[in-house]
Order: structure tokens, then C-alpha cells, then sequence
């Protein structure tokens, strides 16, 4: 009885202990929260100062001639695998506007006008976490793991995304992306070799369905012989029963016209169904980077006002011997 009264009262003393620590935490914020509004108020020119500085240099990076805007879209892939077009499309995500020869100008083959205004180039993996062929997230972080073995990235789409500064040039760099990936010599001829597969079945299938038509045509009206056994503790005598084709007929239809309608969408290597969506909200607005910058502006005040006040006990300490 004694053992669980002492339990019971080391809980009350942990529960209390855990809500004078909330209490101390908060104390400390609010007296924090004080010290830096006297600091401020104490220091208000050098704020007000640094905050103005600050907000002109935030609205000066969200200029409309900066602004970044983005565009994504969902790239259907024929005949090659994502990973494969992912590791081309790593030499214009990493393309150098230094050096001509990898520049982006010169692996898109657009002039420099257009390559300086696109700022980045991306490609991510697409997750397919029911296995029912339907996009389910978009890996924006590049960190699937790899060792999940149920939530695939599917290899048949990936997704690209561009920044650019000029929504305008937007066709004009998608036309070069295409042209880049189906120009590809490996793409390529993936996807002429998945292609000619495609007409090979249709090609073996066409075969095959003539001949099974001819076969069941002579099985179908020469007469069976006559026969004499026992069935089902029966006599059968002269049984006519005839071998069917319908089921290989059917199952040969299936492939051919399964194999016909991966040809409808065989036009090209890689294809963007609804081409590249342009988000029209600047990714640096004048809105989001004056925040940012009042936000930064402040912190950097804070800092600069504390070492004001403090500057004779930092000389104070750096010449103490």
C-alpha cells in the first residue's frame, strides 16, 4: 500500500514538474519578447533604418523584369523508362551558362535570349501508390526511398517543371525540350524497338488468326470417325462432338487489338499531353518577398541594435588579456 502511494506521488511530482517547465519556458519567451521590444524602442531609428533598406532591396529582386514564374507538365514516355529519361534530362538540369558547349542554348538549341530567362529545369519521379496505373503524388523532394518495394515510381511519365522570367518563350522551350528528348539517339531507338514489337504481334496475330480460321473450317465440316466407347458408364456410338477455336480466336483478337492500341500512341518518344501549365503567380511577387523581407529585415535590426548597445563589452572582451 505504501509502495503505491509513493508511485502515486512521484506521478503528481513528474506532472507537476512538466507543467512549472512550461511555465518557466513561457516566462522566458515573454521576458525575451520583452527585452527586444525595448531593444527596438530604444534603437528605433536603426530599425526603421535597416527594416526600409530591407523592404527596397525585397521589392527590388521582384521587379516585374525578375520576376520567376513556373510551369510544370506530365510527360508520357514510349518505349523508354523513367530513370533513363531522367539521366538525359540531367544535362540540361545541370547546363552551365559559362561554357558554350554545355550551355543550355546550345542543348536546346534556342538562342541565348531565350536560355537566360529560363532559371532552372527539373524532372521528378511519380508515385503510383495503388499500382493502378493512376498518378498519386509527384516526388517534388527526390527522396522516394528505394528500398519501398509497394509505392513505385511509374516508368511509363515524369514530371518536368521550368522557371523562366518570360511566360512568352514558354512554347518555344517546350518545343526545345521535346525536340531534345526525342532527338536523343538511346530514346530513340527504344522506342522503335518497343514500337516494332507492336507490329509484330499484330503481324503474328494476323498469321496465326488465318491459320486457326482455316483449321477450324476443315475440322468443322470433315466427318469424324466412327467411334464405339464407354462414357459416363454410357455406350457412345459414333459421337460427333467437334474441337472449337473460338477461344484462341478470342484470346489472339485480345493481344492484336491490344498491341493496335499502344501503336495509336507511338507518335513519339516523349509526349506532353496538355502541354506545359504556367502557374501565373510570380514565384517572387511583390507580395511573399515583402514579407520575407520584413521578416529578414527585422532579424538582421535585431542583431544590429543588440551589437549597438553591446559594442564597448565586445572591445571590452576582445582586449582582456
Amino acid at each position: 500500500m505504501e509502495e503505491n502511494t509513493t508511485k502515486e506521488i512521484n506521478l503528481l511530482q513528474l506532472i507537476t514538474l512538466f507543467f512549472n517547465w512550461i511555465k518557466n519556458m513561457l516566462m522566458n519567451l515573454l521576458r525575451f519578447g520583452g527585452y527586444l521590444l525595448r531593444l527596438c524602442y530604444r534603437r528605433k531609428i536603426t530599425v526603421i533604418i535597416v527594416l526600409v533598406i530591407s523592404v527596397v532591396i525585397g521589392q527590388y529582386f521582384a521587379r516585374k523584369s525578375n520576376r520567376v514564374y513556373k510551369a510544370e507538365a506530365m510527360a508520357m514516355l514510349y518505349g523508354s523508362d523513367a530513370s533513363t529519361v531522367k539521366e538525359v534530362c540531367k544535362q540540361i538540369e545541370n547546363s552551365l551558362s559559362n561554357y558554350k558547349l554545355t550551355s543550355l542554348a546550345t542543348k536546346l538549341s534556342i538562342p541565348d535570349s531565350v536560355a537566360n530567362n529560363i532559371t532552372e529545369i527539373h524532372s521528378f519521379y511519380v508515385i503510383d501508390y495503388l499500382k493502378d496505373k493512376t498518378p498519386d503524388k509527384i516526388d517534388f523532394g527526390n527522396n522516394h526511398s528505394l528500398t519501398d518495394t509497394l509505392n513505385v515510381p511509374m516508368q511509363d511519365r515524369i514530371y518536368l517543371q521550368i522557371k523562366t522570367k518570360n511566360i512568352n518563350q514558354v512554347p518555344q522551350v517546350q518545343a526545345a525540350i521535346l525536340n531534345f528528348f526525342n532527338t536523343n539517339s538511346l530514346i530513340r531507338n527504344e522506342f522503335n524497338s518497343k514500337k516494332n514489337e507492336y507490329v509484330q504481334q499484330i503481324r503474328i496475330c494476323d498469321t496465326e488468326l488465318q491459320r486457326i480460321d482455316s483449321l477450324a473450317k476443315v475440322s468443322y465440316f470433315k466427318d469424324s470417325e466412327k467411334q464405339m466407347r464407354f462414357e459416363m458408364d454410357k455406350l457412345l456410338v459414333g459421337d460427333q462432338k467437334k474441337q472449337l477455336f473460338y477461344d484462341d480466336l478470342l484470346r489472339l483478337q485480345s493481344i492484336k487489338s491490344y498491341a493496335e492500341m499502344q501503336l495509336t500512341d507511338f507518335i513519339q518518344p516523349v509526349d506532353l499531353p496538355s502541354d506545359f501549365v504556367v502557374n501565373p503567380r510570380p514565384l517572387n511577387g511583390r507580395v511573399s518577398y515583402g514579407l520575407y523581407s520584413l521578416l529578414i529585415g527585422f532579424i538582421l535590426a535585431v542583431i544590429i541594435a543588440g551589437l549597438i548597445e553591446n559594442i564597448k563589452n565586445i572591445f571590452d572582451f576582445l582586449n582582456k588579456k
